[in-house]
C-alpha cells in the first residue's frame, strides 16, 4: 500500500496528541477461530474446555500508546521555557545567557506595539534571526506603565515563546541584565539551523 506524504514534525505531534485520547470501541464480534481438519474432529468429540492457568486481563480506559514510539512522541512536547530555566541548554551556557555575556546579535523593540501585533513583530524577528544564523538575541518588552505591577506584553512573552513556531526557535530565555534593559528586556537563545 502506498504512503501519502510525510507529516512534518508538528503535524505528527498533533497526530499523537489526538490519538491519545481516542479509546477503542467495544466489539461484540466473537474472533472466528480456524482449526485444521484433525483439531476440528477431536474438538467436535469431546466438550470444550476453557485453558488452564490464563488469567483474566482487566480492560483499562487509558488511551492506547504505540508500542514503539517515533521520534515525535519522544518529544512530544518540548518542556515550557521559562526565564532562567534549564531546558535545552547546558549549565555554561545558560550562566553566560542569564549574565548578558553571550554577544548580542539582533534587536527588537516592542514598545508602543499592540499585542496582536507583538506577537506577530517576535515570530517574524525570530525567523528572521535564525534563518541569518543568529543566536543571541534581545527583545525589548518594556516593564508596562508605572503603578502596574507587569506590562501585558511582558507578561504574554514566555506564551508567545512557548507557542509554535517560535518554541521550535528557541532554546532559553532569561531577563536581562540592567545595562540591557533589565526587567523589561530579554534575552534569548535561539537553535541553530541545521541542514
Amino acid at each position: 500500500m502506498a504512503r501519502g506524504p510525510r507529516l512534518s514534525p508538528e503535524d505528527e505531534i498533533l497526530w499523537f496528541r489526538v490519538a491519545e485520547t481516542v479509546a477503542p470501541l467495544k466489539s461484540k464480534r466473537k474472533k472466528p477461530v480456524l482449526q485444521s481438519d484433525e483439531t476440528a474432529s477431536a474438538t467436535e468429540a469431546a466438550p470444550a474446555k476453557k485453558p488452564a492457568g490464563k488469567a483474566k486481563v482487566a480492560k483499562s480506559r487509558e488511551p492506547l500508546r504505540p508500542a514503539s514510539p517515533s521520534a515525535a512522541l519522544r518529544h512530544k512536547t518540548p518542556p515550557q521555557l521559562e526565564p532562567g530555566r534549564l531546558v535545552d541548554i547546558d549549565r555554561r551556557n545558560a550562566e553566560r545567557l542569564r549574565r548578558g555575556q553571550l554577544e548580542l546579535e539582533a534587536k527588537l523593540d516592542l514598545h508602543g506595539h499592540r499585542q496582536f501585533e507583538a506577537e506577530d513583530a517576535l515570530a517574524r524577528f525570530l525567523a528572521a534571526s535564525q534563518a541569518a544564523g543568529k543566536r543571541c538575541v534581545l527583545v525589548i518588552t518594556g516593564k508596562g506603565r508605572l503603578g502596574s505591577e507587569d506590562g501585558i506584553l511582558r507578561q504574554r512573552l514566555g506564551d508567545w515563546l512557548n507557542a509554535e513556531p517560535n518554541r521550535g526557535r528557541v532554546v532559553a530565555f532569561a531577563r536581562a541584565q540592567p545595562k540591557h534593559g533589565g526587567g523589561g528586556a530579554f534575552y534569548i537563545l535561539l537553535k541553530r539551523l541545521r541542514g
